[in-house]
């Protein structure tokens, strides 16, 4: 094979396909697609299919790793020892890889910009024994496959020596969950099946905490009880106009619980009856003006929690449709993203042109009324890290609008609007409350007035505002009280999960922590799992029968799930503790952690939950039971004492496996303490 001056390695074939059209216009050539890559001139554009390697499996380690057994375990693995093998289905194309590797002067890992799109393209150089980090390998970081995008990333490429902590804390996290994985599966399903159960178990570094967010709040809502409290309206008459107001409960009212709610209805009549046709005076009257700054542009997992509310679409769904606005479409920009602020420089080198595609299609029209004066707070270079928030891209179209599937536009335009709110001006509005005392009771009153609905022209805000509107009001104005009622209310339980609802609880873990050293610390981070893994992680706990979908969206725990959360130590299962782990692998891309510090710290402690829950019963409600064994027939002897010993019985036993397959024998009771067999003699043919 002839020399190749760059070799562009893309995580899939649409990458590779938008990288070559762009080379080739860059470098004023043609590109052609050949047997497995693209040929650019000088240069060749190859691809992977995802992932090509995957973790050696644990026998590769140790023969004795090829059986679950518990005193095999724990599975550790010696930092310099770990391999990687190419998956089973990718051999072919990785060898045509191979050889293209080994024609070029230079390589650029052209994986998608976030951590396992390093992983993926350097793990592969390392299996072809090529430092990944040496000065003849190139990074390309792409935020969308606009031509645009592509060309300004081609003309900057980097050293990919400068994403070499991003590469280890992807390495830490695949070999962290491969010990995770491999140790805690199976300690609990061999001590699942020693209580006759009959099913592989998955523990999940990420999955299993994921299991226990929805395990805690389906119990709590078996387990909640309704309290029906009550409450009071009163309409109230001024010269400037009515209102309604409602009672301020005070503490001293007889019938109230714990939490200040009032149980005893006759306190309520007694009171209405009491105020009804009565004259009050107003005691407190507060205008004040009010601004609220457009909501910023989506996150994944903000995305995701807001079609999941919106559409009622799965945390899944929403990843696939973002992702083929950005490959496919390209008119989204990448969407695995967990920041929801925009670089400086969009706001000059991007957004007039994304605002005048959007204003050509009649549906954003508002594009067209922007003000790009305006610099909100979502312009904030320190907030972006890797990537910004999903927004549109130039490449947008009327016509491939009309080429959206529903979905597709309903996501799509959540994008838009977000983006072009950032150019309207703040929902500015007038906060109103009032005090009302009538027979030495206390009542309030609120409000709003709209002055300017500024960017809620443009997004429909979810959030409703309470618009009832208020008259102005004097300290001491008469007021009559013209009407009124006791108003019932009950207690609900806490919301079930649903894939939005759920996104949201891993991304924001730390609501859910109980110790406030953790809560503090994690308020920051990134919760379970990352943008890119949550959707997948819900469709796991699916696929493995821990959590079953109820209605539309719903999700729930099935009773195997319950149970294996229950049989579970806390530390596998609290989320605070996995979100720690994720605060780690920052500090590790950030260069504070070592790799070999981190995976020393998971070893040990995998070793220790290993040693404590050796004899632990694990009992699997749900999970499907082995059928009991009928003993083998007792043969002569049997019941007899062992005449080794003295102590046991002798016992019918039968050959599992090996030559005598299938043959009876007697053994000590006390086995393994007393190894004394006796096997029948063989019958003697008897003589003609």
């Amino acid at each position: 094979m002839k020399k190749i001056n760059h070799l562009f390695i893309a995580e899939k074939p649409s990458l590779a396909e938008a990288i070559a059209l762009a080379r080739a216009e860059q470098l004023g050539v043609k590109s052609v697609k050949a047997d497995g890559f693209w040929q650019v001139g000088p240069d060749a554009v190859c691809w992977f299919f995802g992932h090509m390697y995957e973790l050696a499996e644990p026998k590769t380690y140790d023969e004795r790793w090829a059986k679950w057994k518990l005193d095999d375990l724990p599975i550790v693995v010696a930092n310099d020892d770990w391999q990687i093998v190419v998956t089973a289905d990718k051999k072919t194309h990785m060898t045509k890889i191979g050889k293209l590797m080994k024609a070029a002067q230079t390589l650029v890992n052209c994986g998608d910009a976030a951590r396992e799109g390093q992983l993926l393209v350097d793990e592969a150089l390392v299996a072809h024994n090529i430092n990944p980090f040496g000065s003849n390998v190139k990074r390309l970081w792409v935020q969308s496959l606009t031509r645009a995008d592509m060309l300004a990333a081609l003309s900057d490429m980097k050293p990919n020596a400068d994403r070499q902590t991003l590469y280890m804390s992807a390495v830490c996290r695949s070999r962290a969950d491969w010990l995770h994985g491999m140790n805690y599966s199976r300690l609990y399903t061999l001590l699942a099946r020693q209580s006759g159960a009959d099913t592989a178990l998955s523990v999940g570094r990420v999955q299993t905490p994921t299991l226990r967010l929805i395990v805690d709040r389906d119990n709590e809502r078996s387990t909640f009880k309704p309290i029906d409290h009550y409450g009071l309206k009163i309409a109230c008459k001024h010269t400037a106009g009515d209102f309604t107001a409602s009672w301020h409960i005070p503490e001293a009212s007889p019938g109230l619980d714990a939490d200040g709610r009032l149980l005893d209805r006759t306190t309520a009549d007694s009171i209405l009856s009491t105020v009804s046709g009565q004259d009050g005076k107003v005691t407190a009257f507060k205008a004040e003006p009010k601004s609220k700054a457009a909501p910023l542009p989506y996150s994944l997992s903000a995305l995701q929690a807001e079609c999941g509310s919106r559409f009622g679409m799965t945390a899944k769904d929403v990843l696939d449709t973002a992702q083929s606005l950005y490959e496919r479409h390209r008119i989204a920009s990448y969407p695995r993203s967990d920041s929801r602020y925009l670089p400086t420089a969009i706001l000059t080198d991007e957004a007039p042109a994304i605002l005048a595609a959007l204003a050509g299609a009649p549906d954003y029209s508002c594009a067209g009324q922007a003000d790009q004066s305006i610099k909100s707070a979502v312009w904030n270079d320190s907030k972006v890290s890797d990537h910004h928030g999903i927004i549109p891209t130039t490449e947008f179209s009327s016509a491939k609008l009309a080429g959206l599937s529903e979905t597709e536009r309903n996501v799509f335009d959540l994008i838009a609007r977000s983006f072009i709110a950032q150019f309207f001006p703040a929902y500015k509005y007038q906060s109103v409350s009032a005090s009302v005392e009538v027979d030495g009771q206390a009542f309030e009153a609120s409000g709003l007035t709209i002055i300017n609905p500024g960017w809620k022209s443009v997004v429909s805000d979810t959030e409703a505002d309470d618009s009832a509107s208020l008259p102005v009001l004097a300290i001491n104005d008469t007021v009559t009280v013209s009407a009124g009622e006791v108003v019932s209310k009950r207690t609900t339980p806490p919301a079930g999960f649903t894939d939005g609802s759920l996104i949201s609880a891993m991304s924001g873990v730390h609501k859910f922590v109980t110790d406030p050293a953790i809560k503090k610390r994690l308020r920051d981070t990134s919760g379970i799992g990352t943008e890119a893994t949550r959707a997948d992680t819900i469709e796991t706990l699916l696929k493995r029968g821990f959590v079953q979908r109820q209605g539309k969206n719903g999700l729930v725990s099935s009773q195997l799930g319950k149970s294996l959360i229950a049989a579970l130590p806390n530390g596998l299962t609290d989320p605070g503790v996995t979100a720690l782990w994720e605060d780690q692998l920052a500090a590790i891309e950030r260069g504070d952690v070592t790799a070999e510090t981190f995976l020393a710290q998971q070893s040990q402690s995998i070793a220790g939950h290993v040693e404590k829950a050796r004899g632990t019963v694990v009992k699997l409600a749900g999970a499907p039971q082995r059928a009991a064994k009928s003993p083998p027939p007792p043969i002569n002897g049997h019941g007899s004492a062992c005449p080794a010993c003295k102590q046991g019985t002798m016992q019918t036993r039968l050959v599992k496996a090996g030559k005598f397959k299938g043959k009876s024998f007697l053994g000590c009771s006390r086995y393994p303490d007393c190894k004394h067999s006796i096997w029948p003699k063989p019958a003697q043919k008897r003589r003609a």
